[in-house]
């Protein structure tokens, strides 16, 4: 009997800290933009997951939570986050929803967003200021905004090129008809990884850089507390730097 009862308190003790976890779990539903954006987001039905599935897929081994994935056009997921229908965007930061109808709460930031200017690598040149780039055109993507570089396209001193996506930005690097346009780092070295364009693009020091947070509805903001000490565990074992590394 004295084994039986020592067995007993063991399991418990082993069980305990599972159960804990996974008695407060809940399940999350995450904006999904049907627009692919490696290494972020992949096409629906890709093999590869992409940053923001692994990184959540992490997050719920922490926090036992499940998500669903609400797959819908840009504009209509924002949208169905002000109405409720989705709780979580998974990438975003205060600066980028400050005319949202609904603002969000945050969790502490997870990693660092970063603007940097891909040259064709014929026609690099170091820049260090935006009067480096003065009277030269740079392609920029239609509705993104520039910090550092808008007000120089807005009067003209430098131009921009605006094209619907990073895709033909990059194509129109490659094929000579821009020689320098402002990108997403990650998207850059992706594409350059993957399609071995080293030789024919380089990526310029970051010219902007933002913190990436998770964005909750004001509904769900008591999940708060339990995903910043899940994100504080992964940035502090290296997770979510070995999850950014195998797409750079």
């Amino acid at each position: 009997m004295k084994y039986i009862a020592i067995w007993f308190v063991t399991t418990i003790l082993i069980i305990a800290p599972s159960f804990a976890k996974s008695s407060g779990a809940e399940s999350y539903r995450v904006m999904r933009y049907t627009e692919s954006f490696p290494p972020y987001y992949f096409e629906e039905g890709s093999s590869q997951t992409g940053i923001v599935k692994d990184v959540f897929a992490a997050l719920a081994n922490e926090t036992g939570d499940t998500f669903e994935y609400i797959l819908l056009p840009y504009k209509r997921a924002l949208y169905n986050f002000e109405i409720g229908k989705i709780d979580i965007e998974p990438m975003s930061n205060p600066v980028w929803r400050k005319h949202s109808a609904v603002l969000g709460v945050y969790s502490i930031p997870f990693a660092v967003s970063e603007q940097i200017i891909l040259y064709n690598s014929k026609y690099y040149r170091p820049v260090n200021l935006p009067e480096d780039l003065l009277g030269k055109t740079v392609g920029t993507v239609m509705g993104y905004t520039y910090p550092v570089y808008g007000p120089y396209f807005a009067d003209g001193r430098i131009k921009a090129h605006p094209l619907s996506n990073e895709n033909k930005l990059i194509k129109m690097l490659l094929a000579g008809r821009l020689h320098q346009s402002i990108m997403n780092k990650d998207f850059a070295l992706y594409r350059i990884k993957t399609e071995h364009l080293k030789d024919q693009l380089i990526i310029s020091e970051p010219c902007n850089m933002v913190d990436m947070m998770i964005r909750f509805h004001p509904s769900k903001k008591d999940a708060i507390p339990k995903f910043n000490k899940a994100i504080s565990k992964l940035l502090k074992d290296g997770t979510i730097k070995k999850i950014y590394d195998q797409y750079r």
